[in-house]
């Protein structure tokens, strides 16, 4: 008996792309505005890592209220039902396959980048600054990594990006344009040539998740597995200090 067809990824309305994409353009910009003034007029660490939060809750906590506002507005405002926030037990078997599929297909388009002199110099340098951060600094991006942005980012990008995008792409052409945005959005002004391997590592993990929503209809499977690729960053950083 062949099996019952899928149900249709739930597209959100026009202009909910746009919307959304504005608001995180303008609370990313904002966030780095603040994050520049506390690296320019800020001269002690601890007043450093309070303020820091300060970033993290103008980005993060933009994003979030993007979310909630373009679903209320050009959606039914239920999470699960138009951004696939719906939670299965296999969410858990397939979260370490994509986890161990994305970390390959990152590194099989970095490693050549990288093998370039300029880049592999960028690269050596931003490998330090991260293991030269006080250990408190890597709790703080801990905490971030691991747990914040893994949830908020997929329901932003996987979520209402790519569903805002379904009005007017096919799903394959939605998942490429949002993975596109995905890496854009990790350029660091002070990384350098670096962000060329930022954007570029970044993009292809961001197509692939967009690629298994299509295939699942659900985000917990890339909210997981997104959560295990910062963790497994900062396992590195932390067992090469």
């Amino acid at each position: 008996m062949p099996s019952p067809p899928r149900e249709p990824l739930t597209a959100l309305r026009a202009p909910a792309f746009w919307v959304a994409l504005g608001m995180l353009v303008a609370f990313v910009a904002g966030g780095r505005v603040i994050n520049g003034q506390l690296v320019r007029h800020v001269t002690t660490f601890d007043a450093f890592q309070v303020l820091q939060w300060g970033f993290y809750v103008v980005v993060y906590g933009g994003m979030a209220f993007t979310v909630v506002h373009v679903v209320r507005r050009y959606g039914t405002g239920t999470l699960g039902h138009d951004l696939g926030l719906r939670f299965s037990w296999s969410d858990l078997g397939w979260a370490p396959i994509l986890f161990f599929a994305g970390r390959a297909a990152q590194l099989a388009v970095t490693l050549p980048l990288i093998a370039i002199p300029v880049l592999r110099h960028s690269s050596e340098r931003y490998s330090e600054l991260m293991r030269d951060q006080p250990t408190s600094a890597l709790i703080t991006l801990v905490v971030v990594g691991v747990i914040v942005a893994p949830l908020v980012e997929e329901l932003l990008f996987r979520g209402v990006l790519l569903r805002g995008l379904l009005t007017r792409f096919s799903g394959p052409v939605a998942a490429v344009i949002q993975g596109v945005i995905f890496g854009c959005y990790h350029f660091a002004p002070g990384l350098g040539l670096y962000n060329v391997v930022l954007i570029t590592a970044n993009s292809v993990f961001g197509i692939i998740f967009g690629f298994v929503v299509l295939r699942r209809r659900t985000l917990w499977t890339g909210i997981i597995a997104h959560a295990l690729t910062n963790a497994s960053a900062f396992v590195i950083i932390f067992a090469t200090r």
